[in-house]
């Protein structure tokens, strides 16, 4: 379970109303709503229920391994059962074959073929029934009750339907994803500085290439040229996600002009952060023009591709960081738009009197990291929402227009 063991990779959903408090009630309800198998006939094709996330078959919830303060660790057990389509076409095939064997044409018929799909259709729902094309899938939920904050352990829209629709139905709580634009506004909402928010809009950090200039006109005369459209963002759930991205290509200017050191703001007051792209750093065109990039290897924003795809309207959408707060160091990738961290390595703990302890170290550690991840986008924000931007906009386009990459950096490996 990834935020027990290994690496660790989370989405956020932030519901509104009050939770239940961690106590047995609680362990109740997610009792109530554990994951079952579909004992008679054959199942949905999607199946959904909590386990504890010791391990897939484990429902039985208690304080030892759910409960840790005013944090609740469990699991979403997914089964999908979904027939492969050229399993469909050969028991059909199969049965009309049998059936025309014992016609003098060699050809069944009409009402035989219709025959066969039944048959095949049967054989098809026995086997869904037996379980024979069961996919299984244990999704670790980190719920912290004091931030009505949910992490979960994967990502995708089967994951997120089916995770608001359990959370619902167990807790009578609506959970919306946080992405990007989303936790714009909490932070915001929490310095009492959303005012002017709904107005902002993409920055030029670049003039757009002849391509966009090109297809933006087709959108008409009272389009501004000088505005990206962002179109990942035109296909998300919220209109303000672009504000991620131009966090990541915040943080590359704040690396190359402040060696990577922002002061930011946490619940334990503030704090010095230094942060390094590293190993990863995909792109793609704000502009809606060109294509995308992906960047491999050590220092990838010193890559002569990164400068060009910087100068070409390219922005950051997914990178490689290691962030340290002075006591703790961590290794993530950050997809920036959706706020999703993949494959953090959280800083090694040395001491720890057993499991539930060692759980306890590693839980902590993992907040600690999303609230310098929010400090580090509130530094962001606090500039963002500020009258100067467009100064300082003007600031990161001569950054982007005069940077060289230095001698001796590596070459890229594209994809």
């Amino acid at each position: 379970m990834s935020f027990q063991s290994g690496r660790v990779t989370y989405c956020q959903f932030h519901h509104a109303s009050a939770g239940p408090k961690a106590d047995d009630a609680l362990l109740e309800l997610l009792a109530e709503h554990r994951f079952r198998e579909t004992e008679i006939g054959a199942p949905n094709e999607v199946e959904v229920g909590w386990i504890t996330g010791e391990h897939l078959f484990d429902t039985r919830f208690s304080f030892e391994k759910n409960l840790f303060g005013k944090a609740v660790l469990f699991a979403m057990r997914v089964d999908t059962h979904t027939v492969p389509s050229i399993l469909k076409q050969a028991y059909k095939t199969m049965h009309i074959a049998t059936a025309a064997e014992g016609n003098p044409s060699g050809f069944a018929s009409r009402q035989q073929k219709k025959q066969a799909a039944d048959m095949a259709a049967d054989q098809l729902q026995a086997d869904l029934a037996a379980g024979r094309f069961r996919k299984s899938k244990m999704v670790p939920i980190l719920w912290d009750l004091a931030t009505k904050t949910v992490y979960c352990g994967a990502a995708g829209n089967t994951i997120s339907e089916k995770l608001a629709s359990l959370f619902k139905q167990t807790f009578d709580l609506a959970i919306e994803p946080v992405s990007a634009g989303p936790m714009a506004m909490q932070v915001l909402s929490q310095r009492s500085a959303l005012s002017g928010f709904e107005t902002l809009r993409p920055s030029g950090f670049t003039g757009p290439p002849a391509k966009a200039t090109v297809n933006m006109d087709d959108a008409g005369p009272t389009h501004d040229l000088s505005e990206p459209v962002v179109p990942w963002v035109a296909k998300a759930g919220d209109t303000k996600d672009f504000l991620g991205n131009e966090f990541a290509l915040w943080l590359w200017h704040r690396q190359e002009t402040s060696e990577g050191r922002i002061a930011i703001n946490t619940d334990d007051g503030e704090t010095e952060v230094f942060i390094v792209i590293d190993k990863t750093l995909d792109m793609d065109c704000a502009w809606d023009a060109d294509g995308k990039q992906t960047l491999r290897g050590g220092a990838p924003t010193l890559m002569n591709e990164a400068t060009a795809a910087l100068r070409a309207g390219k922005w950051p959408r997914k990178l490689g960081l290691i962030v340290s707060d002075g006591h703790h160091q961590w290794e993530l990738t950050l997809q920036a738009d959706r706020m999703i961290v993949s494959s953090a390595l959280l800083p090694e703990i040395h001491e720890a009197d057993g499991p539930r302890d060692l759980a306890e170290h590693r839980l902590l550690l993992t907040r600690r990291l999303d609230g310098v991840l929010r400090g580090l986008y509130g530094a962001f924000l606090d500039e963002r929402t500020q009258s100067n931007w467009p100064t300082k906009t003007q600031t990161i386009r001569k950054w982007i227009a005069n940077r060289r990459r230095p001698a001796g950096t590596p070459a890229a490996t594209t994809s």
